[in-house]
């Protein structure tokens, strides 16, 4: 059972603790060339030979766009009250920078009909699908004003709609994994063009709150960063520990807290701050949002990082070869709550892909169980060691395009034949419909 390690008085279980489930646009959606949608930079990387596991792209995805009715009937019915949900740039934002009033039409449709069902959307501007044509993406200052512009378009013909708003999500994914590891689109492998698209997003997202709010003080604003568990190979090993904890974890706290991120860090590029970046970036949040999956090993490297990572020897690993290290979760929040004056905490993603299988009895994921089983006991741990944490959020509603991934690991709570595109809940999204129904 998912509730297997919480008691009843559990602050899990406080009718305000909210649960909820997680998507984004890119990749459930579809629809990619409907109704004014321009092209995204995962759009482009799709077509690149090599970038994507087994070669395939968000055209059609789970057909979100046609079969949402649907969807949110399946969330309301498995008994989750809040929708983490993204809406994607190149849908909403004309190539001349206007509302594109189909793409806009699509997501007022989609939004009232999550309050319609009486479940509260929880949306985030930019989930990694940058509109393709912005000239330099994220390595060009003005991304970041433009970004202001399509933050201040959003709320004005949606902000009624949107009770709850995120800038960003994991803009480490965005920068580091994008411009310096060149796993995620656009592929680069420079590590100075990683630092300048970091400082880029986090400009960016501060100048974001600031349209947001200039438009309208009704919304809560807030940010989604991903924070990963790190330990050192050795003792030896540590100072590479830190400098990966540093860039992962600690460089975007430190912005938000005004504070000058580790030198060690910062001397691996040349980023371009310019007078008053530091104060933007630090704009007050009303909540902050945390994803969290794994753990990883870190040694000493005389790559371009300073650092390696891997998994952990004798760790029990999901199909995505990632490490099961609920632990590691409690002791970031523990870290973060002391060492930073954190707003209230959502955790927005959380989740496990597994290697499900449909058989004649549905699917039967009892890893993911006991992942999510094992999280939310960390979670509240955390809360009764102190740190402000509002809700819960599973990755994912249904299982959808992996980005690099493909179509090969399958983090839904409900299976999706891609070929029929019948969804199907898997055993873990009966436990939480059970867990949700006891609460």
């Amino acid at each position: 059972m998912i509730d297997q390690k919480l008691s009843a008085t559990s602050a899990l279980r406080d009718p305000g603790f909210e649960f909820g489930v997680a998507t984004s646009s890119f990749q459930i959606e579809g629809a990619t060339r409907v109704d004014g949608r321009r092209d995204s930079i995962w759009d482009s990387f799709c077509r690149q030979p090599g970038r994507i596991l087994d070669a395939s792209n968000g055209d059609v995805a789970c057909d979100h766009y046609h079969r949402f009715e649907s969807d949110l009937d399946l969330i309301r019915e498995l008994g989750f009250q809040h929708y983490r949900l993204s809406l994607a740039w190149p849908r909403l934002i004309d190539r001349n920078g206007r509302l594109n009033t189909r793409g806009a039409d699509f997501y007022r449709r989609l939004l009232e009909a999550c309050h319609a069902r009486d479940i509260t959307p929880n949306v985030t501007l930019y989930h990694w699908d940058l509109p393709s044509d912005l000239s330099g993406g994220w390595l060009n200052r003005d991304t970041a004003f433009r970004f202001a512009d399509y933050a201040a378009i959003a709320v004005r013909a949606l902000g009624d709609v949107m009770p709850r708003i995120a800038t960003l999500n994991e803009p480490w994914c965005s920068s580091i994994l994008s411009y310096d590891i060149g796993a995620h689109a656009p592929g680069h492998e420079d590590r100075a063009e990683a630092l300048t698209a970091a400082h880029h997003l986090m400009l960016a997202s501060g100048l974001g709150l600031q349209a947001m709010r200039a438009e309208r003080a009704d919304n809560s604003l807030g940010l989604v960063l991903n924070l990963e568990s790190l330990v050192a190979v050795s003792e030896d090993d540590q100072p590479a520990r830190d400098l990966a904890h540093a860039e992962r974890n600690r460089f975007w706290l430190d912005r938000l807290a005004g504070r000058e991120p580790a030198p060690e860090l910062m001397a691996q590029g040349r980023v371009p701050e310019q007078s008053g970046d530091a104060a933007i970036m630090a704009t007050a949040l009303d909540w902050l949002g945390i994803n969290y999956y794994t753990q990883s090993q870190v040694s000493r490297a005389d790559n371009r990082r300073g650092y390696d990572t891997t998994t952990l020897a004798g760790v029990e690993k999901t199909h995505i070869g990632w490490d099961m290290a609920a632990d590691g979760l409690t002791e970031l929040l523990v870290e973060f709550d002391r060492d930073y004056d954190l707003p209230p905490v959502y955790i927005t993603e959380n989740g496990a892909a597994c290697d499900d299988v449909m058989g004649v009895d549905g699917v039967n994921d009892d890893q993911r169980i006991r992942y999510f089983r094992d999280h939310l006991a960390a979670v509240n741990t955390a809360i009764e060691a102190g740190v402000d944490i509002r809700g819960y959020y599973a990755w994912s509603l249904m299982d959808n395009f992996e980005w690099a991934f493909g179509y090969t690991q399958r983090f839904g709570l409900v299976y999706v034949d891609y070929s029929t595109q019948v969804r199907t809940p898997k055993s873990s999204a009966l436990q939480w419909q059970q867990f949700l129904g006891e609460r």
